[in-house]
């Protein structure tokens, strides 16, 4: 969500909220106001764009683009032709166009996920809205209709539950409650909705409790045509379409309902925090920052520097990343993308594709938004140089040093400080604060009493929070 990977193109959320956008822009799914495509991360927008509100999230599918701005405003981009836009028509927009909170009962959007041909929004109450292609019920109405416009998906047909993320894959959903359990709908061909058997959902279906081994969800992804879960023990668990080894199970074998990847000792014997889906690939991240992939290899978007598909999740080295521990990482059909702990981007994958002129058959060559500014295919994961963002950190989530967070806990905490109060000035203004000079131990003690992280609206949505970038760092006195 701090980064995300399309048809062919990156988009990417810089710590200040800002957009870049790079590669197949023929639909005006990079937001640049036009269709051409881009070889660099290119800024979305001027002032007028986003109305200088700043971004938490994006979201790509296969030729169009959603984000959720700070203050829960939703804006859409990009391929319109199944009303997967959200603005009352069929038509493309090349710049991000405004969604009105009024149309969510003045409710802020928290969440948006755009899948191939529609897209979900979650809010702050927990309410689930979708639109675009109806086919199979991907949008849990009850029926195959498109919709325009959001529409909510009825509160009954989760029973009242709580939903704190959602998720779209290739032309199924899939929703996570509160309480951990997960629900899903839409297309079923392979067993991607985990209800062990092949029939499409209209409205959405909870999985059976103990489908996920009785334990608590908290994360899900899906891609194309499978689907995978992030238990609150750190267990992956993923079920649907395995002809490329994309679930991990060490074969090639369709699962029609969800199954462990891998025994305690998988991962390094580490617990995953986030995971994500591709089209024939998937992804995870340990506890530790580690990355680990596997799938269908072509193209070098597994990073492994060759193009073999890998049955079982297999490390990315660390030297690829400069030591660098992984935060956030995201899949698309050809590429992949993660971020570091200090905001730096990485991509590896197809270099190229090839659009299709319908009229003349011919093919044009574009970038496959890996943003280096060249056409190669990176078979390891490979640095975006910092220069190309003109010196942005990507994703809204980055660890604090102590006495920075501190500052901010002295601002935002009830007995420690109020973010009314202006913090102590330093006797000596060319010195820092006086929280400088407080003794480590004490500045460790308050940092963890504070408990700033993930606390409050963020802790409800913890796995959105993991998305950002956010609950990677082991020891909270080192944020």
């Amino acid at each position: 969500m701090a980064v995300a990977c399309g048809g062919g193109f990156t988009t990417i959320v810089t710590e200040e909220g800002g957009a870049r956008a790079c590669g197949n822009g023929e639909d005006g799914q990079l937001g640049l106001g036009d269709t051409a495509h881009q070889l660099l991360p290119s800024h979305v927008g001027g002032r007028k764009v986003f109305a200088g509100e700043p971004l938490v999230m994006i979201s790509a599918g296969s030729m169009h683009t959603a984000s959720v701005s700070k203050n829960g405003v939703l804006w859409s981009w990009g391929d319109g032709r199944y009303g997967q836009l959200g603005h009352g028509d069929r038509e493309p927009r090349q710049r991000p166009e405004r969604l009105s909170r009024d149309m969510f009962g003045g409710s802020p959007a928290m969440m948006v996920a755009c899948g191939g041909v529609h897209m979900l929004v979650l809010t702050a109450v927990g309410l689930v809205w979708s639109c675009g292609a109806g086919a199979n019920g991907r949008l849990g109405h009850g029926n195959e209709a498109d919709e325009l416009v959001l529409k909510l998906v009825a509160a009954e047909r989760f029973r009242g539950a709580q939903i704190v993320m959602v998720v779209a894959g290739g032309g199924h959903s899939v929703a996570l409650e509160a309480e951990g359990m997960v629900w899903t709908w839409g297309v079923n061909n392979f067993g991607q909705l985990g209800h062990n058997d092949s029939q499409n959902r209209l409205v959405p279906t909870q999985l059976a409790g103990e489908a996920l081994g009785g334990s608590a969800t908290v994360l899900v992804a899906a891609g194309s045509f499978h689907t995978v879960a992030v238990m609150i023990d750190g267990a992956l668990w993923a079920w649907g379409f395995e002809g490329e080894g994309q679930l991990g199970l060490d074969n090639t074998w369709n699962m029609l309902v969800p199954a462990r990847v891998g025994a305690e000792d998988e991962f390094g014997g580490l617990p995953v925090l986030m995971a994500a889906c591709g089209d024939s690939h998937s992804l995870a991240v340990t506890k530790t920052g580690t990355l680990w992939s596997w799938g269908e290899g072509d193209d070098g978007k597994l990073g492994h520097n060759n193009k073999n598909i890998k049955l079982v999740a297999t490390k990315v080295e660390t030297q690829h990343f400069g030591d660098s521990r992984i935060v956030s990482a995201t899949t698309g059909e050809t590429h992949s993308a993660a971020v570091t702990e200090h905001g730096e981007l990485y991509t590896w994958g197809l270099g190229t594709f090839l659009e299709e002129e319908e009229e003349e058959e011919e093919k044009e060559e574009g970038p496959g938004g890996l943003g280096h500014g060249d056409f190669e295919t990176k078979w390891v994961p490979t640095l975006v140089a910092p220069a190309l963002l003109h010196g942005a950190r990507v994703g809204c989530c980055h660890g604090l040093p102590p006495l920075h967070a501190l500052a901010f806990a002295m601002g935002n905490h009830s007995r420690l400080g109020s973010a009314t109060q202006t913090a102590p000035a330093a006797a000596d203004k060319s010195k820092d604060c006086e929280y400088v000079s407080m003794p480590g131990e004490l500045v460790q003690r308050i940092v963890e009493a504070c408990g700033v992280w993930p606390e409050g609206r963020a802790g409800e949505l913890e796995g959105v929070v993991r998305l950002l970038g956010g609950g990677m760092i082991d020891d909270r006195g080192s944020m």
